[in-house]
């Protein structure tokens, strides 16, 4: 999990940095998980997922059978991409935010991995709508 979310990092900062903000300006809105609509828990929950089943993949865990072989490569890195950007916009998050985020969302899967293989039919179709 965490050479994904490291790789997710890494690519969130590649991206242009928006110019710096004035002093005086307030600190970007800190949000909750229990903050986010149904649509952008979902989106998170299962971006989380798929970090943690490329992982999983990656280092030869039969816990990565939760997911199509080849996850990483087959559209659930750009998901994961697209959702936190999409986070981003949506709540006014700067990488920071975006990244605590990530964080609370992995600690809960984490907690139950058991939960990610039940969670795969619902996430992969929400992967196919978005086009990936």
């Amino acid at each position: 999990m965490i050479h994904a979310l490291i790789a997710a990092a890494l690519m969130l900062q590649a991206a242009p940095a928006a110019p710096a903000p004035a002093p005086s300006a307030a600190p970007a809105p800190s949000v909750s998980l229990e903050d986010l609509t149904l649509q952008q828990s979902a989106a998170l929950r299962c971006a989380v997922a798929f970090a943690f089943v490329s992982d999983w993949q990656k280092a030869g865990d039969a816990r990565g059978a939760a997911g199509p072989q080849g996850l990483d490569q087959d559209g659930g890195r750009e998901f994961f991409v697209r959702t936190m950007a999409q986070l981003m916009d949506d709540r006014g998050l700067d990488r920071r935010g975006a990244f605590d985020l990530i964080a609370l969302q992995g600690e809960r899967l984490k907690a139950s991995p058991e939960d990610i293989p039940a969670m795969m039919p619902a996430c992969l179709l929400m992967k196919s709508a978005a086009g990936l």
